[in-house]
Formats: structure tokens, sequence, C-alpha cells
């Protein structure tokens, strides 16, 4: 039990929460390829969909914020924060987008 104290479960959960964020970003690109093949129409219009993009953003959101929770000077803690500022508020602007098509 006392070699529990070895791991720090912190790095561990900041390395999971960024890395998800990445598989996410490219499993949304994968299937957002495959969409564009099979419908025979540009991998910039399936892009343009608000359910892929919202995919995008949260993903872009949890790597930006593992990552910034994993920095170790305060310029990059600094560069990190923004970069997940504005990955938080475009993700929120799509979440809005994409309940208000919902609705329709």
């Amino acid at each position: 039990m006392e070699n529990l104290t070895l791991i720090d479960w912190r790095a561990v959960g900041l390395a999971a929460l960024w890395i998800s964020g990445l598989a996410i970003m490219l499993s949304s690109l994968g299937f957002a390829e495959f969409r564009a093949k099979s419908d025979s129409t540009s991998l910039r219009g399936v892009l343009e969909q608000v359910n892929y993009q919202a995919a995008l953003g949260g993903g872009l959101a949890m790597f930006c914020l593992g990552l910034l929770g994993s920095s170790e000077s305060w310029w990059e803690g600094l560069a990190w924060g923004l970069l997940s500022a504005a990955s938080l508020a475009y993700l929120a602007g799509r979440l809005r987008a994409w309940r208000a098509n919902r609705r329709d």
C-alpha cells in the first residue's frame, strides 16, 4: 500500500484529459471524413455542421485544459489558459447553436 504514493495521480489525470481531448478531435475528423466520402460532399461542408464543430470544440477544450494543468512556467500557463478560455467560449457558442438547431 505504501507504493501508491509513488504515482502522481494529478499528472495521470491531466494526461488522461489532454489525451482524451486529442482522441475526440481525431475521431471527429475521422467520422467527418467518412461522412464526406459516403455522401459525396466536401470535408469542409461536413465540418461546418454544428455537431462536428461542438465535438471538435469540446476536444480542443479538454486538450487545452489538460495542458494548462500540467504547465510548469507562468508564461506557458498563461498561453494555455488563454487558449482554454477561447476554446470554452467557442464550445459554449457551438452548444447554443446545436440546441437552437434541435428546437427547429
